[in-house]
């Protein structure tokens, strides 16, 4: 791919993308359940499909399962998705949701608290909350959930796909995803970059870079 093929890329799937994204800016005013469902999702895709990861949660939702998250049942439905490292992602979600319920000062009741966690005016410290406290996310799982969820900011998500057309564009150097939040953040200044650069939007871009290798416009 050259810049060339990424403008035209672009201009094929823009409406495509438009569409996705706006799909995404709505999920600000979801539910603490409808962000699980979607935190639980971007766990899914390490090392796994991402079209698998979703039916997976979407399957558990429909089966309320993700209301009271039973580790057998979370890795019956991941094996039967053909969602890798099902036990440990199983157990993953488990641990998350007992997590994410706890009182706090704010709010005393058990039950989900995403949205208080989430400060759109400080989305940077967001990210790193959820990197640091929520199971089997690291810094491409925390900007792949936020912007999922309509709080893109100029975060890079650099999956292996990505990185890989990145590498050809020669925006980034190696062309393996980032071994540590140092390399990630140092990469993504260098997307941010790219981004200002052919003026295409950063979420968008990484939507363009994902259809580019898979031929689908996903999430």
């Amino acid at each position: 791919m050259n810049r060339e093929d990424l403008h035209q890329h672009y201009s094929e799937k823009r409406p495509e993308i438009e569409s996705r994204l706006e799909e995404f800016k709505a999920l600000r005013e979801a539910s603490d359940k409808r962000l699980f469902k979607e935190l639980c999702f971007v766990i899914f895709t390490s090392q796994s499909s991402a079209e698998k990861a979703w039916e997976a949660a979407e399957e558990l939702d429909e089966k309320n399962i993700l209301a009271d998250p039973s580790r057998s049942r979370i890795e019956s439905v991941l094996e039967q998705n053909q969602v890798l490292h099902e036990k440990r992602k199983a157990e993953y979600i488990v641990e998350n949701y007992n997590f994410l319920s706890q009182p706090t000062f704010s709010d005393a009741e058990k039950g989900l608290k995403i949205n208080q966690r989430i400060k759109p005016d400080d989305l940077e410290k967001t990210r790193d909350w959820f990197v640091e406290n929520i199971k089997g996310l690291g810094m491409k799982g925390g900007s792949h959930f936020l912007r999922n969820i309509g709080y893109g900011n100029r975060f890079a998500i650099l999956s292996s796909h990505t990185v890989s057309v990145l590498h050809e564009l020669d925006v980034l150097k190696f062309s393996e995803p980032p071994k540590n939040r140092k390399e990630y953040l140092e990469a993504e200044k260098k997307v941010q970059a790219f981004s200002d650069e052919i003026g295409i939007g950063i979420q968008a871009l990484d939507l363009i870079l994902w259809s580019y290798r898979t031929e689908k416009v996903f999430k």
